[in-house]
């Protein structure tokens, strides 16, 4: 590949755009114009039928619509790929049973990983350098991944999710026709059983990340031949399966203990400045919960099996396809919710695998308001020990009467809110005296859901996107993010926030 396909591979002017907002910090307050990454609605169409909408960032996408059925283990091998407008059109000969169906969840194709491939720490830590690109730095709203073949990165892909980020990059290595079994994919996000299952439909051996793996992750690695390898600092790293694969490490498989139902003790061997020892690290785990709506399935989300009651009445809730529900029941991981006046909700994934909400059209009132003191609050509140001690798991909580009344903790964002928005509704709190506070970023999907739900003010650690805060503009939404004290970035109605005043606003 030249020096010009590959600048144009990695062009990201495309992806990002310009906020305005204000910057509280140490009680001096500025008007700031924010860089913020940008998403779109792609259509992915599979032999001559549309098969998904899918929230993503809007650039390599024939490479996304190669990867995605591919990593999905949908396509065994693709025909052609072309793109109008952000329609995504694949001619691809299918796996048998695979194709357009009901719902948007992959299949998926378990097939044992072989591969001689080598590496070194060093290489490990030029995959993990490779992911520090400029446009992360900037918006610290999008996810990147990089693809290692012959001992060196040849392909970096950034999307506003992990998911696509890698599929951008399976599609570029089939597009190319690069041999998986000499590949190593590296990736900014979390590595739970769907990041891993995507490798393992690929064909590729190695994957690098840059943070947490999951119980269920490290697991469907072992199984399936995959060397997995997460917390990659600057001098170390963790392997949790497949040592083989690397120079100095030993040839033998680890052992896992369970702790609970949420986690696991999982064994490993770590890096550290040249040594190579034992090590025991707490992670998740994960299962799926099933989702039934008045008597018919819903929907299967891979979900943290905990506080399912509320999961399943903040789903409906968050999407928009109720405002009332009459009853949550929960047997073992399937839920049952009943609920009135039912919407239709076209069925659309969001960057982060979850389910799309439906848009509200209703403005958003509430009379709360909060001084910066409890916005830091709320910040303190949904830094979990949980977190701490796994790196994996999201939080949300909810603010209401002066202190934090619940907080919930999940695999996914999305999950977390739901799980404050359903307990929420299920003991009939006012919403426009709420606050809602999140780990996740917030981009247009998570934003829907404080909106579908009557929150008016949301309090989160990371990043908004462009779509998430017009969102929250139009809604009527306090959206404030960054939150890192001894400062915060509000992108929408100002006017909530005690001491910042509407003429410092937006």
């Amino acid at each position: 590949m030249s020096m010009i396909e590959q600048e144009k591979l990695t062009d990201t002017s495309s992806m990002t755009g310009k906020l305005p907002a204000v910057l509280w910090n140490n009680g001096n307050i500025t008007q700031i114009c924010d860089i913020a990454a940008r998403e779109e609605e792609i259509v992915l169409h599979l032999n001559g039928r549309e098969f998904l909408h899918i929230v993503a960032s809007p650039d390599m996408l024939l490479e996304f619509g190669a990867g995605y059925f591919i990593a999905a283990g949908i396509a065994e091998r693709i025909i052609s790929v072309r793109t109008e407008d952000k329609n995504v059109f694949v001619e691809a000969d299918l796996f048998p049973g695979a194709g357009p169906r009901e719902g948007f969840a992959p299949a998926e194709k378990k097939g044992h990983v072989t591969s001689n491939v080598m590496m070194t720490p060093e290489e490990i830590f030029a995959v993990r350098k490779a992911m520090d690109v400029d446009v992360w730095r900037q918006t610290g709203g999008l996810h990147c991944a990089a693809l290692w073949h012959d001992h060196k990165i040849i392909a970096v892909a950034s999307d506003i999710g992990r998911h696509n980020a890698v599929d951008k990059l399976i599609g570029f290595m089939t597009l190319q026709g690069i041999s998986p079994g000499e590949c190593v994919i590296g990736c900014t996000g979390r590595q739970p059983k769907g990041m891993v299952m995507k490798a393992v439909n690929a064909g590729i051996p190695v994957i690098v990340g840059r943070t947490a793996v999951t119980y269920p992750g490290a697991m469907l690695a072992k199984q399936e031949g995959v060397t997995l390898v997460g917390f990659t600092r600057e001098n170390r790293f963790t392997v949790y399966s497949h040592p083989e694969r690397i120079t100095g490490f030993p040839t033998d498989e680890t052992d896992c203990e369970a702790d609970n139902d949420n986690e696991t003790r999982l064994s490993g061997w770590q890096y550290d400045n040249g040594t190579v020892v034992r090590s025991a690290d707490h992670v998740v785990s994960e299962d799926t919960a099933t989702l039934y709506l008045n008597g018919e399935k819903y929907l299967d989300n891979t979900a943290t099996q905990e506080c399912l009651e509320e999961l399943g009445a903040g789903f409906f809730i968050a999407a928009g396809i109720t405002k009332k529900i009459l009853s949550v029941k929960v047997r073992d991981a399937d839920i049952f919710v009943e609920a009135d006046e039912v919407a239709e909700v076209c069925g659309k994934m969001e960057s982060a695998g979850g389910f799309c909400p439906r848009e509200s059209t209703i403005n958003v009132e509430g009379g709360v308001q909060i001084t910066p003191e409890e916005i830091f609050a709320v910040r303190e509140q949904i830094n979990t020990e949980q977190w701490d001690k796994t790196g994996a798991l999201h939080c949300a909580v909810l603010y209401y009467q002066g202190k934090v009344v619940y907080s919930a903790n999940d695999i996914g964002r999305h999950n977390a809110v739901d799980k404050v928005i359903g307990y929420m509704t299920l003991n009939r709190l006012p919403a426009g005296k709420c606050v809602l506070g999140c780990t996740g970023r917030m981009p247009h999907g998570m934003v829907a859901k404080a909106a579908n739900a009557g929150i008016p003010v949301i309090v989160s650690r990371a990043a908004t996107t462009t779509d998430g805060a017009a969102l929250a503009e139009r809604s009527g939404i306090t959206l404030i993010c960054f939150t890192r004290p001894p400062r915060f970035t509000v992108y929408s109605h100002p006017e909530r926030i005690i001491g910042l005043v509407s003429e410092k606003g937006i």
